[in-house]
């Protein structure tokens, strides 16, 4: 009688091991798998601060048109779009996480601007983001903000919107239909985000004569 292979045995001999194409395999499917996931979650981030910013043009509009009433004019945090809070544009490049704000920032207060200062002399000493009475919420941002007003073409100083990039976006050049909007007191806010940290800018702007939030003919990654 022949002898016949113990059961164990045949268990054992049939078991086999991946194969390097195999696990390869495997490993690329990992791979794709974890990238989508970070590209996914990368966009829901800057998604979420871009809904953040929004907010906080549409309250700073929101605050100004409120100062307006009381005192009969805009304020100003800005003598340019390059001057902004609680950094300069070329500085978020080199920052960690959300910016803390300040109220006791210069650029908070805009207290050293003297009143003759274009852009700052309509309103008098009534300027920064401490006369609106504006902090975005948790008390930091991912932005650079700003806001740039005037008393308007008809008003004491004859005040035009400078021909800043931004400005030049929301009050374009020859858009007649738009010198009206300008002939009396005008603001228009703005931020500059750099999301990535990569140098890259993200801008959105709001004025004084819409609800909206725009965002700059320059954006990457929309």
């Amino acid at each position: 009688m022949r002898n016949r292979p113990h059961p164990r045995n045949c268990a054992i001999s049939n078991q086999r091991g991946f194969t390097l194409i195999e696990l390869l395999t495997v490993v690329a499917i990992l791979g794709i798998m974890a990238a989508l996931a970070i590209v996914g979650y990368t966009k829901n981030v800057r998604n979420a601060r871009r809904t953040e910013v929004i907010g906080n043009l549409s309250n700073i509009a929101l605050r100004e048109n409120a100062l307006l009433s009381r005192y009969g004019h805009y304020a100003s945090t800005s003598v340019d779009e390059d001057d902004t809070y609680p950094v300069t544009p070329g500085e978020l490049a080199s920052k960690e996480g959300a910016i803390q704000w300040s109220i006791t920032d210069e650029g908070f207060t805009r207290d050293s601007v003297a009143i003759d200062t274009p852009l700052f002399r309509a309103g008098g000493v009534e300027h920064g983001f401490d006369v609106l009475n504006f902090m975005p919420e948790g008390g930091h941002s991912w932005c650079a903000y700003g806001v740039i007003s005037g008393d308007g073409t008809n008003g004491e100083h004859g005040d035009e919107p400078p021909a800043y990039p931004l400005g030049s976006e929301v009050f374009p050049v020859g858009g007649e239909q738009l010198e009206r909007f300008y002939a009396r007191d005008w603001f228009y806010a703005f931020a500059k985000c750099d999301f990535d940290r990569d140098g890259i800018f993200w801008e959105f702007t709001t004025a004084h004569f819409t609800t909206d939030v725009s965002m700059g003919d320059s954006n990457f990654g929309e």
